[in-house]
């Protein structure tokens, strides 16, 4: 249940493999530790926080718009034991309710519109306490362009995909400073490879779910959207990418961050020689 870009480093075999790579890389790079608090901006069913609570320690907070899935996240919370640890808030993300010391936003940006960049990066800049990292992991452009009118009529009404120099401004706008920024587009390629034949392979089951609904014209329009996605972020010539930005509220000093990224790849797969996403 885990949405956006998966991490598939060298050895990487399945697509759930894949998305807790993305999670622990995520942890990783905001040095996310036991008693801190994050908030997980757009947290989706929750996949991010509950790996994140159970590898690291830290409790979390996500911030979700849609009922459903928020009233279904409460209740799998509930289900886990995890009540003292972690909870979710359906509300706008923009409504920022404390200061967090991590904040982690992944997939969220390119939903929220043409005209709601800047107070999306400024409610960035507002859950985290001064000194805090985190993350922005979102969909960009290298240079400006318009969302392909496929997309943004039949997958993503409203839509909109920014430039990484677009994001970049308004960042510096907020005070943040960018500590780090990784390009994962050929691991987006895979991602789209692995939900295309999954969708293929279901195929059957979603038609017997509401024939009418999930008819021939339903099922080419998202076979269209996955396949040629996954061609797009994997030709060398395309101009969409898959950002993940580190941020600081204020600047990192020594202390406050390694000096190098060993840190990001010791004991891991990408160590010995993997992929790591350039």
């Amino acid at each position: 249940m885990m949405y956006t870009c998966g991490y598939w480093p060298e050895g990487t075999a399945s697509l759930e493999q894949a998305q807790r790579n993305k999670i622990d890389h995520v942890c990783r790079k905001i040095r996310l530790a036991e008693g801190e608090r994050f908030v997980d901006i757009g947290c989706g069913f929750g996949g991010f926080m509950f790996r994140a609570a159970e590898t690291t320690g830290a409790s979390g907070v996500g911030v979700n718009t849609t009922t459903e899935q928020a009233e279904w996240l409460q209740g799998e919370i509930a289900r886990r034991g995890l009540l003292d640890r972690l909870s979710v808030r359906e509300a706008d993300f923009r409504e920022v309710d404390a200061q967090y010391d991590k904040v982690v936003s992944i997939g969220v940006l390119e939903h929220a519109g043409r005209d709601q960049l800047a107070g999306v990066v400024r409610a960035h800049a507002d859950f985290l306490k001064p000194g805090g990292l985190g993350m922005l992991h979102f969909i960009g452009h290298v240079g400006r362009y318009d969302t392909e009118l496929f997309i943004r009529k039949h997958v993503f009404p409203g839509g909109w995909i920014p430039s990484l120099a677009e994001v970049i401004v308004e960042m510096e706008r907020c005070g943040l400073e960018i500590v780090d920024i990784e390009n994962l587009r050929r691991h987006y390629a895979l991602t789209l490879d692995a939900w295309a034949e999954r969708f293929q392979r279901n195929w059957g089951a979603m038609r017997a779910l509401d024939a009418a609904r999930f008819d021939e014209r339903f099922r080419r329009i998202w076979l269209t959207y996955l396949i040629g996605c996954a061609e797009m972020f994997r030709s060398p010539a395309g101009y969409t990418h898959l950002f993940q930005i580190v941020f600081s509220k204020g600047n990192v000093t020594r202390d406050g961050y390694p000096m190098g990224r060993a840190f990001l790849y010791a004991g891991t797969d990408d160590a010995r020689g993997g992929s790591h996403g350039r």
